[in-house]
C-alpha cells in the first residue's frame, strides 16, 4: 500500500507557512509606503495652513504665526520619526528572529536526518542480538523457567488478591460477634482455655450453639492465610526477578559485544539534541510573535504614536476645521484663499482615505498574524511528535493542502487542523512487531524490544502473555539498574520524547 511521507506533510506545511508570513512581509511593507504618504501630506498640509494664514492675517507677524505652526509640526514629525525608529527596530529584531529560526531548522534537519541513520542501525543490530539470543542454550533454557515462573507468580499474585478481597469481607462479621469474640479471647478449645465447672458448661453450650470449632478454623484461616500466601508471593517474585537478570545480563553481553550498546548511547544523544533544538525553535517562535504582534499593533490605526500626534493636532488646529475654512474663504473676494483651502480640504481627504487603507490592512494584517502563529504551533506539533521522522506515514491522498488552505482562508480551526494531522499519521510498525502480534498494550513501558520479541517466540501460543507481563514486571527495576550502571535506557521507542526515533 501506498503511503505520504511525514516529510512531504512537513514540506507542505512549510510552504504554506512561508506563504504567510510572505503576505505578512507584504502587508507591512504596504502600509510603511502608506506611513511615508502621510508624512508627506501632513508637510504639504501644514504648509497650505501656513500659506492661508499669512492671506487671512497679513498684518500680523507671519514669523509668529508660522513659528508657532512649526513647533506643532516638528513634534508630530518627531512622533512619527519615533514611530519610524521604533518600527525599524522591530523590523532588524524580526530579521534577526528569522536568521536565528532558519539556523535552528537547518540543525533539525540535519541531526533528524543523523537520527534516521541510527535508527536504521539499531534495527540492523537489534535483529543480530535476537539471532544470537535465539542460538544461546543457555537462554532459551532461562528463558523457559522464567516465562513458567511468570506465569505462577501471576496466578499466585491473583489467588493473594482473592483471598485478601474474601478476608476484607468476611472477618468484620466474625469481629462483630460477641459470642464468637467471647470464646475467642478467652482462648476456648485452645491450651490457654483454664475455665471449669459452670463456667466451662455454658461456654461449651456457646461454642456448640455458634459452631465455634468451624468458625474458629474459618476465622484463622482469613486472618493468617493471605500473610503467608503473600511471603510464598515474594519468594517467587525473587525467583523470577533472579532468572530474569541473567537473561538480562546475556542480552547485555550481546549487544556490547556487537556494538548496539554504543549505537543506543549515540542515539539517545542525538535524540537529546533534537529534543532541545525543537523546545528551541518553540521558544524562538514565540519571540517571534512578540515581536510581529509589537510590529502590527503599530502600524495599525490606533497606536499609540497615532493617538499623541491626534491630540497634539487637535488641540492646534481646534478653530481650524475644513467646513470653517470653506465658509470663510468663499465669503472673501480673493480666488487665492479658495485655492489653499481647497488644497487643504484635498489633502485632508486623502489623509483620510489613507488612514482607511491602513485600517483595512491592519485588520487584514492581524488575521494573517494569527494563521501564522496557528501554522508555527501546527509546526512545533509536528515535530515534537515526530511526524518528519523517517518511519512517520500518512495516506498517499491525505489532502494535507486543501486543509491548510482552509484553515489559512479561516474555514477551519486550529484544533480541527491538528487532530485532521494527528487521525491521518502513523508510524511504519517496527521490526519486532510481525502480523498478528498485538504488543500495543505494552508500547508504553519502557523495555528491550529485544527481548520481548525473543521471550514472546520462546514462549509460544501458551505463555505469550506470560512475555509480555514479564517485560512490564521487569521495566522499572531494569531501568533503575541501567541507570546506576550507566548504561544506555530504554525510554519509549528508543532516542527521542517522541515515538518515531
Amino acid at each position: 500500500m501506498q503511503a505520504r511521507s511525514g516529510r512531504s506533510v512537513e514540506q507542505a506545511l512549510q510552504q504554506v507557512l512561508h506563504g504567510v508570513q510572505g503576505e505578512l512581509k507584504a502587508s507591512s511593507a504596504n502600509l510603511g509606503k502608506l506611513d511615508e504618504a502621510a508624512r508627506q501630506l501632513v508637510e504639504q498640509r501644514g504648509q497650505a495652513l501656513l500659506d492661508l494664514a499669512e492671506h487671512y492675517l497679513p498684518d500680523i507677524d507671519r514669523q509668529t504665526v508660522a513659528g508657532t505652526f512649526s513647533e506643532v509640526r516638528g513634534e508630530l514629525l518627531q512622533i512619527l520619526d519615533r514611530k519610524e525608529r521604533h518600527e525599524q527596530e522591530l523590523r532588524t529584531s524580526l530579521a534577526e528572529d528569522q536568521t536565528k529560526t532558519s539556523e535552528l531548522e537547518d540543525s533539525l534537519k540535519q541531526i533528524t536526518t543523523e537520527l534516521n541513520a541510527k535508527v536504521a542501525r539499531r534495527e540492523e543490530l537489534e535483529k543480530s542480538v535476537v539471532q544470537k539470543l535465539e542460538t544461546d542454550t543457555e537462554f532459551q533454557r532461562l528463558s523457559q523457567e522464567a516465562l513458567i515462573a511468570e506465569q505462577n507468580l501471576d496466578q499466585n499474585e491473583k489467588r493473594v488478591a482473592e483471598i485478601r478481597s474474601e478476608s476484607a469481607q468476611k472477618l468484620p462479621s466474625y469481629e462483630r460477634s460477641r459470642l464468637f469474640q467471647y470464646l475467642h479471647k478467652r482462648g476456648y478449645g485452645t491450651a490457654e482455655y483454664k475455665k471449669t465447672g459452670l463456667t466451662k458448661r455454658l461456654d461449651r453450650w456457646v461454642a456448640g450453639m455458634i459452631n465455634y470449632a468451624r468458625a474458629r478454623r474459618s476465622y484463622d484461616f482469613l486472618r493468617v492465610t493471605p500473610e503467608l500466601m503473600s511471603q510464598e508471593v515474594e519468594r517467587r517474585r525473587d525467583q523470577f526477578n533472579g532468572l530474569m537478570e541473567q537473561l538480562e545480563t546475556i542480552e547485555d553481553r550481546y549487544a556490547d559485544e556487537i556494538g548496539l550498546t554504543d549505537v543506543m548511547r549515540e542515539g539517545q544523544a542525538l535524540g537529546g539534541k533534537r529534543d532541545q533544538i525543537v523546545s528551541a525553535i518553540a521558544s524562538q517562535q514565540a519571540i517571534t510573535a512578540k515581536h510581529l504582534q509589537e510590529l502590527t499593533s503599530l502600524q495599525s490605526s490606533r497606536n499609540d504614536y497615532y493617538e499623541q500626534a491626534l491630540k497634539r493636532m487637535q488641540e492646534f488646529l481646534a478653530n481650524l476645521e475644513d467646513r470653517h475654512l470653506q465658509s470663510v474663504s468663499r465669503s472673501t473676494p480673493e480666488p487665492q484663499d479658495d485655492k489653499l483651502v481647497g488644497e487643504i480640504v484635498g489633502l485632508g481627504a486623502e489623509l483620510q482615505q489613507h488612514r482607511h487603507q491602513s485600517e483595512q490592512i491592519s485588520y487584514q494584517q492581524q488575521f494573517m498574524k494569527d494563521r501564522a502563529s496557528g501554522l508555527q504551533e501546527i509546526w512545533n506539533h509536528f515535530h515534537q511528535a515526530d511526524f518528519d521522522s523517517q518511519r512517520s506515514l500518512f495516506p498517499e491522498n491525505f489532502p494535507i493542502e486543501s486543509h491548510l488552505e482552509q484553515y489559512v482562508r479561516g474555514e477551519l480551526g486550529l484544533n480541527d487542523l491538528w487532530s485532521t494531522i494527528k487521525n491521518a499519521q502513523q508510524f511504519a510498525p517496527p521490526w519486532y512487531e510481525d502480523p498478528g502480534r498485538d504488543m500495543r498494550k505494552v508500547f508504553d513501558s519502557d523495555f528491550s524490544y529485544v527481548l520481548l520479541r525473543v521471550l514472546t517466540d520462546i514462549a509460544g501460543h501458551a505463555l505469550r502473555n506470560a512475555a509480555s507481563r514479564g517485560v512490564q514486571r521487569r521495566g522499572p527495576i531494569r531501568q533503575q539498574q541501567r541507570v546506576e550502571s550507566g548504561r544506555p535506557q530504554f525510554r519509549n521507542r528508543g532516542f527521542t520524547s517522541g515515538r518515531g526515533f
